[in-house]
Formats: structure tokens, sequence, C-alpha cells
């Protein structure tokens, strides 16, 4: 029960012994319109005995091909955001940079497929070039626009928040990071196809937008959901590093020392700058905006398994804690579910978020469970794991104390589990297909359908406990 001021979420109840008798955490505190009787994560427990991966073979076919269809729409390179033309006029009819290239990311880490990623990744590429090479309607600098009308390619010039300098680093991510897989298959057509259209020279895709992201990771942006503005958004800034850090390896591959050593200062550079988002309770998104799963995502997206924010650190576990305690009161679905004995915990974007009413997303809820897993094949791989870090397993996943490394890898995949199942009890009916939100009180779909980024979490998710498994059985060294 000891959450930081603006995480606790009112029970409603006001005397000590109705509020512990309903599991609610009771701490008095003078401070005007502060709850002394709130939410506490143990409220939508995490605890889960899993039976059996959350979906089919032949399920997850089916979701990847729901996903395959807003890729590179009609060979274009495009992928748009989502293809339901229903939901406000089509406002997600377009290609977003930063869905795009997440989706990119996705389709590199998933797909088993290696002829159309291939495919794919080429005509994405080709897709960048054509819509960055443009005078800019808007006076921005084209890197940072935030969307494009598909097939033509031309910047939305209505409404909205720009810049959003996140695209420059999450573009150079996901190919530089494809990339380096053709490196490691030394597929020598691939390599060559690397220096001609990536970082060959100025104008090449990652060398591009990391001289671009070198000058600018510090500049005023809007943030990963539109609608906010600042210079220290942790999520663009975790992307940042990864980029370049990345960026680094891509160019010593090619011999590009040089480059590689400005990308790497660079990466220092943000790095510093990381560790002021840290409260000591959890990690904040943007000073003005501390309760923000963004951060979730951003663990997922620029982590570089280097134990910088990974998931066995106080940063990542009590970060967890605070919103699943958050989300748990926020949503009437969480406990409605929970009382209804549904494993797992649904979580949305940010305290105070009003969008189609404020509602758990999937995309962010697949996000957690792709984290948990990936915590669970930390654990797998450790001889032990430190007290304090054991503590904060306990109270983040309810977990059970004083287990071996083996069991609590165990409780820690069942978590996992839990959490896509939640989502699978929301999707089944409707054969599987997932839209951005379900609502927070009853769990029905909101907002667009078929969304591309929902789909992109859940197979990520998928795939990352599959990495959980092997390291389980002590198969790879994640």
């Amino acid at each position: 029960c000891t959450l930081p001021d603006e995480a606790r979420v009112d029970c409603k109840i006001g005397d000590q012994s109705g509020c512990e008798a309903a599991g609610c955490c009771w701490s008095p505190k003078d401070a005007d319109g502060l709850p002394w009787c709130f939410y506490s994560a143990q409220q939508c427990s995490l605890k889960y005995t899993s039976s059996g991966a959350p979906f089919s073979s032949t399920e997850m076919e089916k979701i990847r091909g729901y996903f395959r269809k807003n890729i590179d729409i009609n060979g274009t390179g495009a992928i748009i955001a989502s293809p339901d033309a229903s939901w406000m006029d089509g406002a997600y009819l377009f290609h977003w940079e930063r869905d795009g290239s997440l989706t990119m990311q996705t389709v590199g880490r998933t797909d088993p497929d290696k002829a159309y990623v291939k495919t794919t990744f080429q005509n994405y590429v080709k897709w960048v070039n054509k819509v960055q090479n443009q005078p800019d309607p808007n006076g921005i600098d084209i890197l940072s626009e935030p969307k494009y009308t598909i097939p033509s390619g031309v910047p939305y010039t209505g409404d909205w928040c720009r810049p959003q300098k996140d695209g420059p680093a999450l573009r150079s991510l996901a190919v530089a990071r494809y990339a380096l897989g053709l490196f490691d298959a030394n597929d020598l057509e691939g390599i060559e196809w690397v220096k001609s259209e990536l970082l060959g020279g100025p104008e090449t895709l990652v060398q591009k937008d990391l001289a671009w992201l070198m000058q600018h990771w510090e500049d005023n942006t809007c943030d990963l959901w539109e609608d906010h503005e600042a210079t220290d958004f942790f999520w663009g800034r975790f992307a940042s590093r990864a980029a370049l850090t990345v960026g680094a390896t891509l160019a010593e591959k090619l011999g590009e020392s040089s480059l590689a050593t400005q990308y790497k200062e660079a990466a220092d550079q943000v790095t510093a700058k990381l560790w002021g988002h840290w409260t000591g309770q959890y990690v904040t998104e943007t000073a003005d905006r501390p309760l923000d799963s963004a951060v979730i995502d951003g663990f997922n997206v620029g982590y570089l398994d280097d134990g910088v924010f990974g998931p066995l650190t106080k940063e990542v576990l009590g970060t967890v804690k605070v919103l699943s305690s958050f989300f748990c009161g926020q949503y009437p679905i969480n406990r409605a579910d929970t009382a209804a004995n549904i494993p797992g915990i649904m979580y949305g974007r940010y305290k105070g978020d009003v969008y189609v009413g404020g509602n758990p997303w999937i995309l962010l809820t697949a996000s957690l469970a792709q984290l948990v897993y990936r915590t669970a094949a930390e654990v797998a791989q450790a001889s032990s794991v430190d007290p304090e870090i054991y503590s904060l397993l306990v109270e983040a996943y309810q977990v059970d104390e004083n287990l071996s490394t083996d069991k609590l890898a165990e409780q820690l995949m069942g978590a996992g589990d839990g959490i896509l199942m939640r989502i699978r009890h929301h999707i089944e009916g409707v054969d599987f297909h997932m839209w951005e939100q379900l609502y927070k009180e009853n769990g029905t779909h909101a907002s667009a359908g078929d969304l591309t980024w929902s789909y992109a979490n859940v197979l990520s998710a998928m795939q990352f406990r599959e990495k959980a498994q092997a390291a389980m059985a002590r198969d790879v060294v994640v």
C-alpha cells in the first residue's frame, strides 16, 4: 500500500475496517482531495496457474492474417493504422510513422516467412524514401511529420500535434535491427541492400534519421498519444537511445567507425537524461504527465539487453506496481473480470485520459504481457534473484515468496498468460478481431477496429512467450 499520491484511486469507503475488509489500502494523509482508502494492485492480482498458451497456433495465424492485411498496402510499403472507415469518418486510414515503424519491428521479429519479410521491408523503405523526399506543407521538417495519406504519401495537412520526433528514432531502429539480422544470416545480397539504402551516405534512411536525431532529440515534441507537448518524454528518449546504439552497431558492421562513435556519444547523452524519470517509486513519462503506460511499451521497444531499465530492475518493477494499482482502481471492468475469475489486468494510457471516455487499450495490455514474459526469461537464466528485487516481484506480479528461480519463472509465465487470457476473453466472441480500446465499464469494443498496433503487440507478446519457454528449458540464452 505504499503508493505515490497521484496513483491513489478512491475506494469510496470512509472507515478503516470497511476499507481493509474490501481489500483496499488505508493510509490517512492530510491533503485536499486525497483518498485515505484506495485500490491496490493485489485487488487485480496477476497470480494465475496457466494451462497452456493463451492463443492456439490456428488462432495466432488468424491474428497474423488480420495484421498482414494492414501492411504494404497494394505493394506501396504503406501501413494503415486501421482500415475501419466507420470510426470518426476514417480518421485512422493513414500511415503513421510511429505505428508503421513499430509494425515493421514486429514483422521483422515475428513473421516466419523470410521472403515476405524481405519484400515487406524493401517496400517499406521505398515508401519512407518517397514520403520524406518532398516539400513539407505544414512548415516543419518532413522527417518529423506524424502521418501520411495512402496511397499518395502526401503529409496530412489538417490540424494535428506536430512535430513528432520519435518517428526518426523508431524508423531507424526498426530497419537497423532488420539489417543486423541480415549480417547475422550472412545474407550477402541483403548486406549490399543495407549499404545502398540504409547506411551508405547522408541521404540513406538510417544515416539520415540518426543525423537528424542527434541534432533534435532534446527539442520540443508531441508525445506518443499526440495530445501533449514537452521536451522530456521517456518514450522518445528511450527509443532514441536504442536507435542510436543499434545504429552504432550497424555502422561498425559496415566499417563506418566515425559514425559509430558519433552515435554512441549521442546515445550516452540520452542515457544520462533517462535517470531523471525515476521518482524512487516509478518511472514517469514526463514531469506534468507522470502516470503513463507509454513507459511500459517503451521498456519493451527500446530495451537493449544491457540492464538499463531491464525487467528485473527496481525502476521497471516499481512502475508496474504503481500502474497496476492505478488501473485496477480506474477501470470497473478490471475489478469485474477479477471477480469473475478472469485472470490478468488491462492497462490504459494515462491518468486523466478522456479520449473515448478513457479506456483500457489492447496494445498496452499486450505490452505488459510481453514485459512479464521477458521478466520470466531473465529469471529462468538467473542463478538467484536479489532479495530487494524479489520483494518487488511479489508486489508487482503477486508471485509467491521463497521460490526457486525455476518456480518463480513458472509463476511469472502464468502472470503473462493471464494478461493475454483477459484480452482473449474480450475478443474471442468477435473471431479475434482487435479494436484499439475496450470500454472500461463492460469490456466491449471501442474506437477503431482491426488496429494494426494491437495485433503487433499481441504477436510480439506471444513471440516473447516462446523465448521465455525456451529460456526455462535452458535451450537458449536470452
